[in-house]
């Protein structure tokens, strides 16, 4: 089957006009113009998009399917107040919930042109999910609620469901991962189990990482109004004993959990040192400004990750804070945000478009490991493509045209694995010729 479109965007190398895309058993053969893809390959069938970009899917480094079904949580609350509220109605939930929510969730990436996702799954739900639509990704099993009172089964727990999804990842197109959820929602002596897993069974890491103030002052003093609220169900170390006198990136490090595998989301709340730690370890970042503005806990220190070469991409997060999931209106607030921090314009930030664009494809599935795999328009990689609205009178250059017009309303197609599924109902049939 060939692919054609008025650009294509290879990313990891110049867009091409009037292009194509040959793929064969859901791999890219070739890519390049579409005349001469045409005549090499007389015997294909042809789709064609016209005013349209074809570019590699998007990839959402933070998410959690699971959570589909929570948008009504998705209204500007303080943090605490928030987890409180997501708790209770996580409470509400059985199994088939759970699933349903993932699935649509699912549904929800695939009309953003999401097709790879880092995901985060309490009940092991999402795993089945993200099995069932053939994405590719990391799905991260979640360790919470877990202190020395519970600790025993908890860990029991963890590895049957790692176990249990041995068999689905062995057939699928993904991999596991560990989340362990967050410095202060588990005890020390789980955090420092949570590592030793990761370490024997070579599964890569992802936690939520100095998201508010509060949960530095819980780390560092041991007090807080998170404190206070974590305090009345779990038996914390760094509470009892008034704090570890320590940020949380350093009281992570310090249980081995800031490695090469990590990919620490928000990262609001870190200062310079926390910075270079995170770049001596080779960690990652996953910023998630929509959702850090809707719970007001602030803005990423995008133009410090620069400056000290730390890796980061940008993720969703949930539909409990996020709810259009939306990567393109992502990298827009993180241009902003990097222009009120470096005090110049926003066509004059140390970041691109064509830098911006990059996050939400080949940066991000290099974080994940997966770059052999997808990312880029390259012959062998997955035929997972996005299919966007693309009026190039707009802006020449199609990088620009991306962070300045495109949005989740824009795709018109999602490809995955050479298979069509999703079509937009408005702009399908005007933009689609097969021939």
């Amino acid at each position: 089957m060939i692919y054609a479109a008025d650009i294509i965007l290879p990313i990891t190398s110049p867009p091409i006009s009037d292009g194509a895309v040959l793929v064969k058993n859901s791999r890219i053969v070739t890519v390049g113009k579409k005349s001469d893809i045409v005549t090499a390959n007389p015997n294909e069938d042809i789709l064609e998009f016209r005013d349209a970009l074809l570019m590699p899917g998007l990839v959402n480094l933070h998410g959690h399917l699971e959570c589909s079904s929570f948008d009504f949580l998705a209204k500007p609350t303080p943090f605490p107040k928030w987890i409180r509220k997501m708790i209770k109605a996580s409470g509400k939930m059985d199994r088939d919930d759970w699933l349903a929510a993932s699935r649509f969730g699912i549904k929800r990436y695939l009309e953003a042109g999401i097709t790879c996702t880092a995901d985060i799954t309490r009940t092991g739900l999402g795993i089945q999910a993200v099995a069932e639509a053939g994405m590719p990704g990391i799905v991260y099993i979640e360790a919470v609620a877990i202190d020395n009172n519970n600790l025993a089964d908890a860990v029991v727990n963890i590895l049957e469901r790692v176990k249990s999804a041995e068999s689905i990842t062995r057939s699928g197109s993904f991999r596991l991962g560990l989340s362990p959820h967050s410095p202060y929602t588990l005890s020390q002596s789980a955090l420092k189990i949570c590592a030793e897993i990761s370490r024997e069974y070579a599964l890569p890491l992802t936690i939520h990482l100095a998201e508010t103030q509060p949960e530095l002052e819980l780390i560092k003093d041991g007090s807080g109004s998170l404190a206070s609220m974590i305090g009345r169900g779990l038996e914390l170390e760094v509470i009892k004993s008034k704090g570890s006198g320590k940020t949380p990136t350093e009281f992570l490090d310090d249980l081995a959990l800031v490695n090469e595998s990590l990919i620490a989301a928000h990262c609001v709340h870190l200062n310079g040192k926390d910075i270079k730690l995170l770049k001596k370890k080779n960690a990652a970042v996953a910023l998630c400004p929509t959702s850090n503005e809707l719970l007001g806990s602030g803005e990423a220190p995008v133009g410090k990750y620069i400056e000290h070469g730390v890796r980061f991409g940008v993720g969703t997060d949930s539909i409990a804070s996020n709810p259009n999931l939306d990567l393109f209106v992502e990298a827009r607030k993180v241009r902003t945000i990097l222009a009120k921090q470096t005090g110049v314009k926003e066509n004059q930030i140390p970041l691109s478009p064509e830098e911006l664009i990059k996050t939400l494809t080949i940066k991000a599935a290099e974080i994940l490991g997966l770059n052999s795999e997808l990312g880029s328009l390259e012959p062998g990689k997955r035929a997972d493509f996005a299919v966007l609205d693309y009026d190039n009178h707009t802006s020449p250059d199609p990088y620009s045209y991306l962070i300045e017009n495109s949005s989740n309303s824009s795709i018109v197609y999602t490809i995955l694995n050479g298979q069509i599924v999703y079509f937009s109902p408005s702009n399908s049939f005007q933009n689609f010729q097969y021939g």
